[in-house]
């Protein structure tokens, strides 16, 4: 005769005799536990990880092994128990034991179930909930800002809604007079935490600085710089002893609408900006709505401060100021590996470098470029992860991508950095760039109009110059090139000379070209061959090859399929750089050749690339 417990238990549903043998087994006690457990870790690290601070994906790796720990821990419980006497492998269930569960009234068979819902509720919130976390400030700051943002970045200054300000350089006034980088530096940073803040306009500090030594009305300053509010002061440095006088000048009438004075020891000079930077918000009536970490990202190093400052003013030369400005970021991060700017600056310097290894023209090592984009490219995520919401670090990774022809990652760091800093003329300047190299001609001139605007310096007129005589505006490019010229009056920015080299050479001015301009010749003698050949209209004169220009002067002189050689030579031969010179409008003619449309553009990958210009009558 069998068992009738036996017989019993096998009256019940297979899926209820599961659930029964899961209870048992304390399974969903387990899950219940775990969930809970799982929600209050992640919730706590994401409150301590950024504030000790940690990279983002230490959250990222906290997330993915609490998910990877769940399926364990469901299948310990189900094959271990804890008894007195320890833990030890669950032991079948006795005759009757899982009727026995079934059969309860259901008041005590449920909760169990209930508590292991809930378990599994906290864990898919904290799975989601950490995943906003993981995204970070770079993802929902940039949705948040997208909007509001680019539409600030692009509108005419003149239609700019927000109250500007202009940070004049601080004056000198330690014992020795030999503090100038310092008293700049400290201009520079008030300037910056100010950008920062976008209910204001700043105005560029190249723009700013260039009053240094006029001794002009305040009311003449505000009028050329095209701001209603000044801002002026002094620097005193003595050992450890700091002082700082910063006064906020009406332009409408000259007078003070607010003045102070900091006196502090060296190591607060971070605390001092600050203070600055939010008196003179409150002057403006403008309500900041942001935290002191969204304002500055301070070093405690005072020497890694200075490496800094000095960097950040030898890269603003350009030229040789590049390689120095390399040198002193990397003394910098070495001294406080900790720093965001530092590190995004250095990335800054390396996404340009290339470009300015010899005199008159780029590195044409591939290995240079590619070692000096990784170079970048491992700065500027370190700086993400101090900082995901550095603007500069997202420029230098957009100039990355742009020169190795990755248009639309380019593209879409770039529009973050303007997102994030709407004000960033270097950020322009590399979108005008990318934008060029794509024959996105008129966007691009409205991108480098809007850096020049914001930073009147050689190298923005240097960009917007070459823009305009893409566009055909050659007047007025010359104008822009012969200012840029007239401040470069260390030969700096040699793109200068260059580019209006070769528009009179275009232009038959070839011979006044190489009298101004023979000093940033890499190939003199085939300019001069060039020249005399496009005097003369005999093609027989020219050179075998040449440099900048030589495309053009072939298409002029009717040799079309020779310019497709060369072109074609230069992109295949190049795997980095903004195919600056496939859109120059000499060009033209060449565009809708074959050639040109299915083996260069495809090459730098803008298959099917059209020029577009500012004026569709211009072509």
């Amino acid at each position: 005769m069998s068992d009738p417990t036996e017989s019993s238990d096998q009256t019940h549903a297979p899926h209820q005799r599961w659930f029964a043998e899961l209870k048992r087994r304390k399974v969903f006690r387990v899950i219940a536990g775990y969930g809970a457990a799982a929600f209050v870790v992640l919730e706590a690290a994401d409150v301590i990880f950024p504030a000790i601070p940690l990279p983002d994906w230490t959250i990222s790796l906290v997330l993915y092994l609490l998910l990877g720990g769940f399926p364990i821990a469901i299948a310990v419980a189900w094959v271990f128990e804890v008894t007195p006497e320890g833990v030890r492998r669950t032991v079948a269930a006795a005759p009757g034991e899982i009727d026995s569960i079934v059969g309860a009234p259901v008041r005590t068979r449920w909760p169990a179930g209930v508590l292991a819902l809930g378990g599994m509720a906290l864990l898919a919130a904290a799975f989601f909930g950490g995943r906003r976390s993981t995204a970070g400030p770079s993802d929902e700051a940039t949705s948040s800002e997208a909007a509001a943002g680019p539409a600030i970045a692009y509108l005419d200054l003149a239609d700019d809604p927000r109250p500007a300000i202009a940070v004049l350089p601080f004056e000198d006034m330690s014992p020795d007079g030999d503090q100038e980088y310092f008293s700049d530096g400290i201009s520079e940073e008030v300037r910056t935490v100010l950008s920062r803040v976008r209910d204001i306009r700043v105005a560029a500090r190249q723009s700013a600085f260039a009053y240094r030594d006029r001794n002009l009305d305040v009311r003449q300053v505000a009028a050329e710089l095209g701001v209603p509010y000044l801002l002026d002061g002094t620097v005193r440095k003595d050992g450890a002893q700091l002082r700082i006088t910063a006064e906020l000048i009406s332009a409408s009438d000259g007078f003070p609408v607010w003045s102070d004075t900091y006196d502090r020891q060296l190591e607060n000079v971070f605390v001092i900006q600050t203070e600055i930077a939010e008196a003179i918000a409150e002057a403006l009536r403008v309500s900041l709505g942001l935290s002191r970490d969204e304002l500055v990202f301070p070093t405690l190093d005072m020497g890694a401060h200075d490496l800094y400052l000095t960097g950040r003013a030898a890269m603003s030369r350009r030229g040789a100021g590049v390689a120095e400005a390399i040198r002193l970021f990397e003394a910098a991060v070495a001294r406080d590996s900790m720093w965001s700017p530092a590190w995004a600056g250095l990335a800054e310097a390396n996404a340009i470098r290339p470009l300015y290894t010899g005199l008159g023209g780029e590195s044409t090592d591939s290995l240079v470029w590619a070692r000096s984009f990784e170079d970048a490219e491992d700065a500027a995520r370190r700086a993400l992860e101090l900082d995901p919401r550095n603007a500069s670090a997202r420029v230098a990774l957009g100039s990355v991508h742009a020169h190795r022809w990755e248009w639309a990652d380019g593209e879409r760091e770039l529009l973050q950095a303007l997102a994030i800093d709407p004000d960033n003329h270097e950020a322009h300047t590399q979108y005008a760039e990318l934008l060029w190299g794509m024959g996105r001609l008129d966007e691009s001139l409205r991108e480098s109009g809007r850096a020049l605007a914001l930073d009147r310096t050689p190298i923005r007129l240097d960009i917007h110059g070459f823009n305009l005589y893409m566009n055909g505006r050659l007047d007025e490019s010359e104008a822009m090139l012969e200012e840029g010229i007239a401040m470069d009056t260390a030969g700096d920015v040699h793109f200068l000379r260059g580019i209006l080299a070769n528009q009179m050479l275009l232009d038959g001015r070839y011979r006044q070209a190489l009298d101004r301009f023979a000093d940033y010749m890499p190939d003199r003698e085939g300019f001069l061959m060039m020249g005399a050949a496009l005097e003369a209209r005999d093609t027989s004169l020219l050179p075998e090859s040449a440099g900048r220009g030589f495309a053009q002067t072939l298409v002029l002189l009717g040799e079309s399929e020779r310019a497709l050689d060369v072109l074609e030579d230069m992109v295949f031969a190049m795997p980095f750089r903004v195919p600056y010179d496939i859109w120059d409008p000499a060009l033209a003619p060449i565009w809708d050749s074959p050639r040109f449309q299915n083996v260069i553009l495809p090459r730098v990958r803008l298959e099917g690339a059209k020029a577009r210009f500012a004026s569709s009558g211009e072509r």
